[in-house]
């Protein structure tokens, strides 16, 4: 038996390999008990700045929730909030190095790496001998998912219909979003291509039965917002529409698309900058702490000579990003080009810290730290190069005995 075959051959319903190529790396990554605390610190000091600033950002008209980046056809549905916290499932970004955490973004409405995390990442490193990182967090995971199905419930009929849905014939969305389904009795999965929009009237899956509540873990709204039909309906705008209408709940809730956008992280760092009130002081030394200055523009970055990071305001997996020297220069660029007519941010540069590989292969590494209904979950490693793409590996991590 290969060593990879050894570790990840009996975890069920798992991509270690995708399309031929490795995905899960048999490497682990010894993370000390001090940094795993540090980190769970900074996500829960994060996550409630986010927190405050929603009320800004729904209290914004639309004139400036369209410079932020918002699509148009989005703006009614921004301000809805059908149900607490911000975010069911949500996953904090992080740079670490020895003397500071940063935060690079909040995947407050989509986040992947689900399954590695919660479940995958714990099984191989007690396979290599080391101690659990997220030990109990999958029971968690399946307590806030089953928590925000009986919030939905709570708008809806009493037996509603629950739907998880995905892109079928994208292996790692659909096999994330049916082990979310595994926690709710039962629900029911329809692939994104099965679901029927009758306007005025509800979302009905490929059986003809009218669903409650939508389960999208691993569907952006701003990608359902581009959907057309063959006659040209909107079909992303008809969805929003039945969730307004009240005819439709969806899971995460709209919120957590209002805090999805990059762009709010040039909202905090605005209000840190001009020592704003509204901040306590407590509020500004987190955002000192763990922010990257971020703006609507490259100017500060360039009259100052510092390197900076330009993001498209709702792109993902390192799609559209580009690295510039501090004389404005290119450094790295993504070849994907997907979001290029989106908005951007541009967030002071951080190099990411590498680590050699058994093979000899250096990575440079970044931390994902899930937010379960504002509280501080799994922790995991995402590798690959120094603009982290869909292409990057999972890299297990393990802490030796205390």
């Amino acid at each position: 038996m290969s060593e990879r075959e050894d570790l990840y051959g009996d975890i069920e319903s798992f991509w270690d390999e995708l399309d031929g190529e490795i995905y899960a790396l048999t490497d682990v990554l010894t993370v000390s008990s001090r940094t795993l605390e540090r980190l769970r610190v900074a996500a829960r000091d994060v996550y409630l700045i986010f927190e405050k600033v929603a009320p800004i950002l729904r209290t914004m008209e639309d004139d400036a929730l369209l410079e932020l980046g918002y699509p148009k056809q989005a703006l009614p549905f921004l301000r809805l909030e059908t149900m607490r916290p911000l975010s069911i499932i949500s996953r904090l970004d992080f740079i670490v190095t020895d003397d500071r955490i940063s935060v690079m973004e909040w995947n407050a409405d989509t986040p992947t790496f689900i399954k590695e995390s919660f479940d995958v990442n714990d099984r191989i490193a007690q396979k290599r001998h080391m101690m659990a990182v997220n030990p109990d967090e999958a029971a968690k995971l399946a307590t806030s998912v089953r928590r925000a199905v009986a919030a939905a419930t709570h708008r809806t009929q009493q037996r509603p219909h629950v739907v998880f849905t995905s892109h079928g014939d994208n292996i790692e969305d659909r096999l994330t979003t049916e082990y979310l389904q595994g926690f709710v009795d039962g629900a029911a999965y329809c692939p994104l291509n099965a679901l029927e929009i009758r306007p005025e009237d509800g979302l009905y899956d490929q059986d003809g039965r009218r669903i409650d509540i939508l389960y999208r873990q691993t569907f952006p709204i701003e990608m359902a917002l581009l959907d057309r039909d063959d006659t040209g309906r909107e079909l992303g705008v008809l969805l929003l529409q039945l969730v307004e209408q009240g005819l439709l709940e969806i899971i995460n809730p709209p919120s957590a698309f209002l805090m999805q956008a990059k762009s709010v992280l040039a909202v905090i760092w605005a209000l840190h900058e001009a020592d704003h009130a509204y901040l306590t002081g407590r509020d500004h030394q987190i955002i000192e702490r763990y922010f990257l200055p971020t703006y609507l523009e490259p100017d500060v970055f360039l009259e100052q000579r510092h390197a900076f990071v330009e993001k498209p305001v709702f792109g993902r997996e390192g799609d559209t990003v580009t690295i510039y020297q501090a004389d404005g220069r290119i450094l790295l660029s993504n070849e994907q080009r997907s979001f290029s007519d989106q908005a951007s941010v541009y967030q002071q540069y951080q190099a990411l810290p590498t680590h050699v590989l058994s093979n000899g292969v250096e990575v440079a590494y970044m931390f994902g730290v899930f937010v379960l209904g504002g509280r501080a979950s799994a922790i995991a490693v995402r590798a690959g190069e120094r603009i982290t793409g869909n292409r990057s590996y999972f890299l297990p991590i393990g802490r030796l005995q205390d």
